[in-house]
């Protein structure tokens, strides 16, 4: 006797799978219920997963075919160019001057700057900043080993 109950003690779940296999009727939310998770599952992969993509690719095809000769673009591999040519598939940039690189036309990522930007900003204030940062820079190290030979 002793056994018997060291063994339901240290076996609980045979006597709990025992008193379960009485009651063979599954309720009703067990039934629909996985139905209704599997569903609700599929409505947020949808919403949170497919349907942004589907947009995204959307605007990327129609961007793609808005490109236009003399804009600036970026490649998906990060080459900054100029569209020069543009065929049916295949679109010719000018990274730099007398240097041309044919691409497929769906590797344009993104329209940096079009035409008539460019010829009203004429040259890009950025490369003047870090002219302007460099030749302080050059200033700051000249000053600091002139006060070290004076030293």
């Amino acid at each position: 006797m002793t056994f018997i109950y060291w063994f339901m003690a240290a076996h609980p779940g045979i006597i709990f799978a025992a008193k379960q296999s009485g009651t063979q009727k599954a309720s009703s939310f067990t039934t629909y219920g996985m139905w209704i998770l599997i569903l609700v599952m599929v409505l947020v992969f949808y919403m949170l997963l497919i349907r942004p993509q589907r947009k995204r690719s959307q605007e990327h095809e129609e961007m793609v075919t808005k490109l236009e000769r003399g804009d600036e673009v970026v490649t998906i591999g990060g080459l900054y160019g100029v569209i020069k040519r543009m065929t049916e598939d295949e679109v010719v940039l000018e990274v730099d001057k007398g240097v041309k690189i044919t691409f497929a036309r769906s590797a344009i990522s993104r329209r940096v700057s079009q035409p008539e930007e460019e010829e009203e900003t004429g040259e890009e204030p950025a490369e003047e900043e870090e002219t302007e940062t460099a030749e302080e820079e050059e200033t700051k190290t000249a000053g600091k080993e002139e006060e070290e030979t004076e030293e």
